[in-house]
C-alpha cells in the first residue's frame, strides 16, 4: 500500500469569506480596524506523466493510487476552502501513461484539428499556469508546440531559449536570445479580504526546466534550443517581475531539492538554491517524485523544515507524481503602506482517496477507450514470463528481451550499411520498473498473448534507439559506473548486510554480448555524479568477449537510448562524443518490430532465451539482504535459485531477501 499522509495545517478561513457576494463598494471597513488581509491558496500538481485517470495500464485496471481524476477531488475541495485560490502545473505532463503514448501516436497532424486530451483535462480544471518539464521535450518541438497550442492557460520557462536568437531590446532584454515559451507571467486576480472587499493582486509565476534537457532530449534539441542555469534565470527575472508590480512570486523549479558544498551552474537539482533568490515568496518544485514535506530524502538537509515545509524559510511543496497528492501552499497577505505583505505561510500536502471526478472520466472516455484497443494489438504469443523481479541481482528476462531486440536492429543497420560492419555489436539496457514506486512496481508478463501494452509494462519511457561506438576500456568504465548498484560488502562481517545502494535501477546498465562479474566487496570507482574517486578499484572483473579477455583498446559497437548516449546518468565517456548513429526509431517501436519479426519465423511464438551473462561474486558466509517483489512469480524465482530465500515481509509491503554464495540456478 501507498503511504499517504497530510503535513501542515490549513489557514483557518475568516469567516467574512461569507461576504464575498456582497458588492464590494458597499463593504464598509469599521474604523480601528485591522488592516485588510488575504488569505491566498497556492495549488500544485507535479509529475503527472499523463496519468489522468484513476487507471492502472499495466495491468488495465482501475487504481486508487494515482490519477488526475482523483487529485481533481482534492482540487475541488480546496477551491471551495477558499475561493482566492491559484493551480499551477509543474511539468512532466504529457509523457509518461498509455494514454500519452497514444496522443504522441497520433503526431501533430491529429493536433491540428483536436486539442490533447492531457489539456483537455487541465483545461476543464481552470489551470491559471503551467510550467515546462524535461518530458514535454520528449516527442520534439512541433509536436509540443502542438500540444501547448490547446491550452487556456500561460505555459512559462525562464531559462530555455531559441538556439538561433539574437539579444532581444524588448521586455526580455538582456536574456539570452527569444524564449521558446515566456519567462514568466503576473496573474491578475480579484481577490477578497476579511471584510469581503475585493482587490487585484498581482500574482508573479516563474518557471524552469533542467538544463539537462540538452543532453536527454539532444535528437530534438540540438541546434534549436539553448539554456541557461535556473538561478542564473531566477537573478535575472525576478527583478524585472518585481518591477511590473508582482505583489506575490511564486517560482516553479521543474527540480529536486539537494544542497552542494559550491553550487555547480546548470545543476539538475536548484530548488535548495533558487530559495535563497531574493524576492521568491513560494516555491512550487518537482522533478524527484517525491513528497515535500514528509520524505525522508529531505530529512537532515541544512535550513530545510521537513516538517512544515520550508526551504531557507521560503514556503515550499513537492506533491509526489502521478497525481497521488496535491501540494497546497496557503499565504497570508496584509495590506500594508508598502504594498501586500506576506505575514504567515503555511505548507501541506493532502493525499488522493476513492474519490474522483467523474465528469473528467467522461471527458476523456473516447481517448481511453482508443489507448486501450492500441495497448491490446497483439503481437504474438509469449512462450515464457518476461520480468525485471531481481533484474538488480541476476540476469533476468526483461533486460534480455530489450538487449535482444535492440542487438537485431543494429546488426540490421550494419546489414545495409548504415554503420561499420566489421564491428562487434553488443547492448545496453537498464530494469526500468524495480520497485522504486512501490512493491508491485516491477516488470511481469506472463506467458500468453504478448501485446503493445506489455511493452509499457517492459519499456517505460519514450527514448530512441542510438548506437555508440566504445573502446574496451570505455565498456569496463560504463559497467563500473552501473556497479554503483551495490554497497560495499565487507567480506569478514558474519552479520547481514544491506545490498542495494541508492541508485536509480534506470541507471544500472546491464550488457549484452559479453560477460563479466561485479564484486561489491571492493570500492566504488565513481560517485554517482560520474566523478573518479577511487582510480585503483575495479568491481568490475573477468570483463570477456567471445571467451577471451577484452583488450583496452578493442572496438566495440553498443546498443543503448537517447538518454544515456547523451550523458543521461553521468557515465564516464557517454556524453554525445562517441555516438556513431542517432535512429528516430523508439525502443518500444524496436522492440514491437523484433517481436513481430520473431513471432512470423517462428509459428507466432516469442521465445526469450536469458544468458547468464554476469554474476555477483558473493563471499563465502556473507548474508546479504534487499527488498523486492513480494508478486508469487518472484516466490517461484525463489524456490528455483540456491543462495536465494525469503525472510518476510516489510512495512511497506515489499518483500525481504537474503542472498548468499553460491548464485546459481538449481
Amino acid at each position: 500500500m501507498m503511504l499517504y499522509r497530510s503535513y501542515g495545517v490549513t489557514l483557518a478561513l475568516v469567516g467574512a469569506f461569507a461576504l464575498s457576494a456582497c458588492n464590494p463598494s458597499t463593504v464598509q471597513v469599521p474604523e480601528h480596524q485591522a488592516a485588510p488581509h488575504i488569505d491566498v491558496r497556492i495549488m500544485e500538481t507535479t509529475d503527472l506523466h499523463a496519468y489522468m485517470l484513476g487507471f492502472d495500464y499495466f495491468r488495465q485496471t482501475p487504481t486508487t493510487q494515482y490519477g488526475l481524476a482523483h487529485t481533481a477531488a482534492l482540487i475541488h475541495e480546496a477551491r471551495a476552502q477558499n475561493p482566492n485560490n491559484i493551480l499551477i502545473d509543474n511539468g512532466d505532463l504529457i509523457q509518461g501513461s498509455a494514454m500519452g503514448d497514444w496522443a504522441a501516436e497520433q503526431g501533430v497532424a491529429y493536433l491540428e484539428n483536436a486539442v490533447h486530451p492531457i489539456m483537455k483535462a487541465l483545461n476543464y480544471l481552470q489551470f491559471d499556469a503551467a510550467n515546462l518539464g524535461n518530458h514535454e521535450f520528449n516527442y520534439g518541438l512541433d509536436f509540443m508546440f502542438a500540444t501547448l497550442a490547446g491550452a487556456e492557460f500561460p505555459y512559462v520557462s525562464a531559462n530555455v531559449f531559441y538556439a538561433e536568437s539574437e539579444e532581444t531590446a524588448g521586455k526580455y532584454a538582456g536574456a539570452w536570445g527569444e524564449p521558446l515559451v515566456p519567462p514568466y507571467v503576473i496573474l491578475e486576480r480579484d481577490f477578497v479580504d476579511q471584510y469581503g472587499a475585493q482587490h487585484r493582486i498581482h500574482v508573479g509565476v516563474i518557471g524552469f526546466v533542467p538544463p539537462q534537457i540538452m543532453r536527454w532530449d539532444a535528437q530534438h534539441l540540438t541546434g534549436k534550443v539553448r539554456v541557461r542555469d535556473m538561478v542564473s534565470a531566477a537573478e535575472h527575472f525576478i527583478p524585472q517581475m518585481r518591477a511590473e508590480g508582482a505583489d506575490i512570486v511564486i517560482a516553479v523549479p521543474h527540480s529536486g531539492l539537494r544542497t552542494y558544498p559550491e553550487y555547480p551552474k546548470f545543476a539538475e537539482q536548484a530548488s535548495y538554491q533558487l530559495a535563497g533568490v531574493e524576492g521568491i515568496d513560494a516555491i512550487l518544485f518537482g522533478h524527484q517524485h517525491q513528497l515535500f514535506p514528509g520524505s525522508p530524502s529531505y530529512d537532515n538537509l541544512p535550513d530545510v523544515d521537513n516538517e512544515r515545509g520550508f526551504v531557507r524559510g521560503v514556503p515550499a511543496v513537492s506533491p509526489g507524481y502521478w497525481g497521488d497528492h496535491l501540494g497546497i501552499i496557503d499565504l497570508r497577505l496584509e495590506q500594508t503602506d508598502d504594498g501586500w505583505q506576506i505575514i504567515d505561510s503555511q505548507v501541506l500536502v493532502r493525499a488522493i482517496d476513492h474519490r474522483k471526478d467523474p465528469h473528467l472520466e467522461r471527458l476523456l472516455q473516447s481517448e481511453q477507450e482508443a489507448t486501450l484497443t492500441m495497448l491490446n494489438e497483439p503481437l504474438g504469443q509469449l512462450e515464457h514470463r518476461v520480468s525485471s523481479l531481481f533484474g538488480r541481482v541476476m540476469p533476468e528476462s526483461a533486460l534480455q528481451l530489450i538487449n535482444d531486440a535492440q542487438t537485431w536492429y543494429v546488426k540490421q543497420l550494419q546489414a545495409e550499411g548504415s554503420i561499420p560492419a566489421d564491428l562487434p555489436v553488443l547492448s545496453a539496457a537498464a530494469p526500468f520498473r524495480n520497485g522504486s514506486q512501490g512493491p508491485h512496481d516491477y516488470t511481469l508478463i506472463e506467458a500468453g498473448e504478448f501485446t503493445l501494452g506489455n511493452l509499457v509494462d517492459l519499456y517505460v519511457y519514450p527514448n530512441t534507439l542510438q548506437v555508440v561506438s566504445m573502446s574496451g576500456a570505455q565498456v569496463r568504465e560504463w559497467l563500473e559506473m552501473s556497479a554503483n548498484a551495490f554497497t560495499q560488502i565487507d567480506p569478514e562481517r558474519s552479520e547481514p548486510q544491506e545490498l542495494l545502494a541508492r541508485f536509480p535501477s534506470f541507471n544500472f546498465d546491464v550488457i549484452s554480448g559479453i560477460t563479466y562479474r561485479i564484486d561489491p566487496t571492493q570500492p566504488r570507482r565513481y560517485t554517482n555524479g560520474g566523478e573518479l574517486i577511487n582510480p585503483e578499484s575495479h568491481r568490475v572483473v573477468d570483463l570477456k568477449w567471445q571467451g577471451e579477455a577484452i583488450r583496452p583498446d578493442q572496438q566495440f559497437l553498443i546498443a543503448t537510448n537517447n538518454y544515456r548516449a547523451g550523458g543521461g546518468g553521468n557515465f564516464p565517456g557517454l556524453d554525445g562524443s562517441t555516438l556513431v548513429y542517432a535512429s528516430d526509431a523508439e525502443v518500444r517501436r524496436v522492440i514491437a518490430d523484433y517481436a513481430r519479426t520473431q513471432t512470423s519465423e517462428a509459428d507466432g511464438r516469442l521465445r526469450v532465451v536469458t544468458v547468464k551473462n554476469w554474476e555477483l561474486m558473493i563471499p563465502s558466509e556473507v548474508s546479504l539482504r534487499f527488498r523486492g517483489s513480494p508478486s508469487t512469480a518472484a516466490q517461484q524465482i525463489v524456490q528455483n535459485t540456491d543462495g536465494l530465500t525469503t525472510i518476510g515481509l516489510d512495512e511497506q509491503g515489499y518483500a525481504l531477501y537474503e542472498l548468499r554464495a553460491p548464485q546459481h540456478t538449481k
